[in-house]
């Protein structure tokens, strides 16, 4: 079962949305309709989601040398 949902907009946004749905060949309904849509989606989205599993690099795994002048570096910068 469907619901209906009114709401004030001033008239120049309607105007607005009434010559954006007629270049996508739609009505105002629709239109409104699938903007809701995806700003609802957008919300439940991670902004990070896109940008897992971009880099696909094998890095090796540390040398114990590496890992030792890391924590000597860190010392010396405490000091």
């Amino acid at each position: 079962m469907s619901e209906t949902l009114t709401i004030r907009v001033p008239d120049g946004e309607k105007a607005h949305w009434e010559k954006a749905a007629a270049k996508v060949k739609e009505t105002v309904a629709e239109y409104v309709r699938k903007a809701v849509r995806q700003r609802a989606q957008a919300g439940e989205v991670s902004p990070w989601e896109k940008h897992l599993a971009s880099a696909d690099v094998a890095v090796p795994a540390p040398t114990n040398a590496n890992i030792r002048r890391a924590f000597s570096e860190r010392r010396r910068h405490k000091a």
